[in-house]
């Protein structure tokens, strides 16, 4: 088996102990020859891997550690092979140096491909996913311990710059290669508990506010992590959480708009749906321009958000039944069986802005509700257990006295914040701390006081229509 003497593991493990981090030499020798590295194998050789191994001082040189790793990540070829690379990584995972690793990335871009081609080639995607989750760990608590000290550093115009921000702005947790890989095989991975840790461990950290530890655009890296955690939230059912994952992908300026941010805008659009029973608006910075691309690669669920704030329940569900094949094709299938019992509560609500009851009967013509898999029995007895089952304070089921069957029953709609004690009001109200705060929270308020302005004048148009109310205003006069 031939080999490059140039570039010899053992030339890189000399190297790797005569620059020491922190050193004049480690940036000098050892980031250039990691920057031009060749891997000098041409096939796997376990001893040759185990020897060069051996031969350098992990606790100080994590990051040579890592690119003979990596290489024979890629070099594996037999089942047996692959088990001694990850072997061999789940031992740096361990004694990752972020200070190496900033000074050569490109090394965990590597390490990324390397793992990335492996988990397709066995499937191992929850092993592959827990390595990485450790070194993850390892890395953030790294930048975070980091924090306080790289900001005492700072010259006065950085501490400017961080004080604009706020105190918390810089968190000190950067994006890397390996967190958006993590995320990547969590998805693969497909095991709930995954989930669980990956959420906390890489999606429940703040990000620094000034960049990323990613040798391609950052900006692209930035919407490939945003993306992928929020599908990790879907699989969590935590969706509020991955709406802001969702809004997060269009928060930096472009020149165009991306085949990343096409996918995420489908999704957007429907667990906003879902969410907030209502079309998603993008940010208002966000161009024009661009959001007619989105919007043109996107035509079916833009029609689809139109269609469900507009129509019936029935109408929105044949569109779906339309759009199967698309909503397969973009994967996104699985997010519509998932979030399609969120959906009829909506439409049930959106019956309370002109009516303060109704009986079943006009609530399923006017809902759709019939049309709905969900009614896949008896659609009044389904309805009457989806409105119990809302648990909501102001959609309330009654049933007549005298009578026995869902189909009799009253829904009656209140004003939820009538339903609310003022104590509760009170204690759920955020601190406000600047004028800012104070604008946002007046313009709320107006749009709640307007929005009730228009409940009432549709309401005392419904009642001028009833035979009860006519009688009233006769006797009146």
């Amino acid at each position: 088996m031939s080999t490059d003497s140039a570039f010899s593991y053992e030339n890189l493990a000399a190297t790797a102990k005569a620059a020491p981090s922190g050193t004049t030499a480690f940036h000098s020798t050892l980031v250039p020859l990691l920057k031009s590295w060749k891997t000098p194998l041409y096939s796997f050789n376990a001893e040759i891997l185990d020897n060069a191994l051996k031969s350098v001082d992990a606790n100080t040189c994590s990051l040579v550690y890592l690119q003979i790793t990596t290489d024979a990540l890629k070099l594996a070829s037999t089942a047996e092979h692959v088990e001694l690379s990850l072997a061999a990584l789940a031992h740096v995972s361990t004694k990752v140096d972020l200070y190496q690793l900033q000074a050569c990335p490109r090394v965990m871009h590597h390490l990324a491909l390397a793992l990335k081609s492996i988990g397709m080639e066995t499937q191992e995607h929850e092993r592959i996913c827990q390595l990485l989750l450790a070194m993850v760990e390892q890395i953030n608590l790294q930048m975070i311990s980091t924090r306080h000290s790289t900001k005492s550093k700072k010259g006065k115009a950085a501490k400017t710059k961080l004080e604009s921000l706020g105190a918390d702005s810089n968190r000190g947790v950067r994006i890397t290669p390996l967190h958006i890989e993590c995320l990547k095989q969590c998805l693969l991975a497909r095991r709930r508990q995954l989930h669980l840790q990956t959420m906390q461990t890489v999606i429940q950290v703040r990000l620094d506010a000034f960049g990323s530890l990613t040798i391609e655009t950052r900006a692209r890296s930035f919407m490939e992590y945003h993306l992928y955690a929020s599908m990790v939230c879907i699989g969590l059912d935590e969706f509020e959480w991955a709406l802001q994952m969702l809004y997060l992908v269009f928060a930096l300026p472009a020149r165009h708009a991306s085949t990343i941010q096409v996918a995420a805008y489908k999704r957007l659009l429907l667990l906003n749906l879902a969410v907030n029973g209502k079309k998603a608006k993008l940010p208002s910075f966000f161009a024009g321009s661009h959001l007619r691309v989105l919007e043109n690669n996107a035509a079916g669920y833009v029609s689809l958000a139109d269609m469900f704030t507009s129509k019936s329940m029935g109408q929105a569900m044949s569109k779906l039944q339309e759009m199967q094949a698309t909503l397969e094709n973009d994967e996104n299938w699985g997010l519509v069986n998932r979030i399609l019992h969120m959906m009829p509560r909506h439409f049930i609500k959106r019956v309370g802005s002109a009516y303060s009851s109704v009986g079943m009967q006009k609530l399923m013509d006017i809902t759709g509700f019939a049309f709905c898999p969900l009614a896949a029995g008896d659609p009044f007895a389904e309805l009457a257990q989806y409105i119990q089952n809302m648990n909501d304070p102001s959609v309330v089921l009654e049933q007549p006295a005298g009578t026995t069957t869902a189909k009799d029953a009253i829904v009656r709609f209140t004003d939820a914040r009538a339903t609310i004690s003022a104590a509760e009001q009170r204690s759920s109200t955020d601190c406000i701390v600047n004028e800012q705060q104070w604008a946002m929270l007046v313009s709320e308020k107006a749009k709640e006081l307007e929005e009730l302005c228009q409940h009432l004048s549709k309401l005392d148009r419904h009642l001028a229509l009833t035979k009860e109310c006519v009688f009233i205003v006769k006797d009146q006069n």
